[in-house]
């Protein structure tokens, strides 16, 4: 296939792990979504600056927590509806691995997003996320997380999480997720 297109690139062939044998660059390719997460925090990854929405920085900022705590509350009750409802119909949602894996855009983003809070309702998942910091960006606001398992099927979880989200009106368009795996510490 080639190189990847960049950190970001899921299309079979492009990881480290085909240039370097049986999954020699995992750690690399996680370390590398990492800090590209960060450097979009930064904001050094090139996007135009776009008009705020929903009343300046402090109504995306609003209306981004607003969603997040939805969020957050879905992980912990499985309860997504109040989540979903912040949601548009025509939706952005990039997950980094699983079924979900990849880019997900439109009304099948929206699907996408959709049956992904169905999946971790129906399983019992849940987690628990500490947000560790905040940063908005024009009408995105980037989230960052240490978050653990919080339920037997989630039990041996522990990550860190990058999570972007964008802010349209009173709803959010795109949830845009990158994380790389912290081994369990066996407590």
């Amino acid at each position: 296939m080639g190189e990847p297109i960049n950190a970001f690139d899921t299309r079979p062939g492009t990881g480290p792990e085909t240039r370097a044998g049986s999954g020699a660059g995992t750690r690399r390719r996680m370390f590398g979504v990492v800090a590209a997460g960060g450097l979009a925090g930064l904001g050094l990854l090139g996007q135009p600056a776009r008009a705020a929405v929903a009343g300046g920085s402090g109504g995306v900022r609003r209306v981004a927590d607003r969603a997040m705590d939805r969020f957050d509350e879905g992980w912990r009750s499985g309860n997504w509806a109040p989540f979903l409802a912040m949601v548009t119909p025509r939706f952005s949602f990039w997950f980094p691995e699983g079924q979900w894996r990849g880019r997900h855009e439109g009304e099948a983003g929206r699907r996408a997003i959709t049956e992904w809070t169905r999946f971790h309702a129906e399983n019992g998942n849940r987690v628990s996320g500490e947000r560790r910091s905040v940063t908005v960006m024009g009408d995105r606001v980037l989230y960052e997380y240490d978050s653990k398992g919080a339920s037997p099927s989630t039990a041996g979880y522990l990550n860190w999480e990058t999570i972007i989200v964008e802010v349209k009106g009173e709803r959010i368009s795109a949830l845009h997720e990158y994380w790389g795996n912290v081994p369990p510490t066996g407590s």
